[in-house]
């Protein structure tokens, strides 16, 4: 059964990013070259909060799918993506410098892990806000991808503490936001016509 959870997760972290590779090679999409740098950065920092912050086996598995996906993306990005570098890039940045500095100085991995997830929290606000504003301006798929492994995540941990599950507990929570938001929008709408 774990084993089961384990392939689950994989597939359905590899599908959450090839979504966004594909949508970028058609022009679907163009996220931020710079936003995805950042967020390339925050991967390699969360992966390396939950790995030596004591993140359970299929947390692993969940920030090493985030980290190769965000990877892809930033790597697209450079030729499919804006240029844009906002106010809330600016703190995500700061934040993860920060996390990185914490995780060095401290040897503090987790409370690197903690600000990296602040960090990733504050560069999505552009994306909640957006969703909230035009529920329509986000293709829900691929949060419901990422949601499901992150769901899945918890699940095959046998440890549920806070240490071992913060990981896919706010993505979690994150990317199930995004989709509740989405859908509510489109509810709204056809309750009201």
């Amino acid at each position: 059964m774990q084993e089961l959870l384990y392939i689950l997760i994989l597939l359905l972290g590899i599908a959450t990013y090839a979504s966004a590779v594909v949508q970028m090679l058609l022009g679907q999409y163009s996220p931020s070259f710079f936003s995805r740098g950042v967020w390339f950065f925050l991967g390699i920092n969360g992966f390396a909060g939950v790995l030596l912050g004591g993140g359970s086996n299929a947390s692993l598995l969940l920030a090493g799918t985030l980290f190769v996906g965000n990877t892809a993306v930033f790597a697209v990005s450079y030729k499919k993506g804006s240029r844009e570098f906002g106010f809330s890039e600016k703190i995500s940045l700061t934040l993860l410098l920060a996390g990185g500095l914490a995780w060095a100085l401290l040897d503090a991995a987790f409370i690197g892990l903690i600000i990296s997830l602040a960090a990733h929290f504050i560069g999505g606000i552009p994306t909640i806000w957006r969703v909230v504003k035009r529920s329509a301006s986000e293709q829900a798929y691929h949060w419901y991808f990422f949601f499901i492994a992150s769901v899945l995540s918890i699940i095959a941990s046998p440890d549920k503490s806070l240490h071992t599950i913060l990981f896919p507990a706010y993505f979690a929570i994150f990317d199930g936001t995004i989709i509740f938001l989405a859908n509510m929008g489109r509810f709204t709408k056809r309750k009201f016509r």
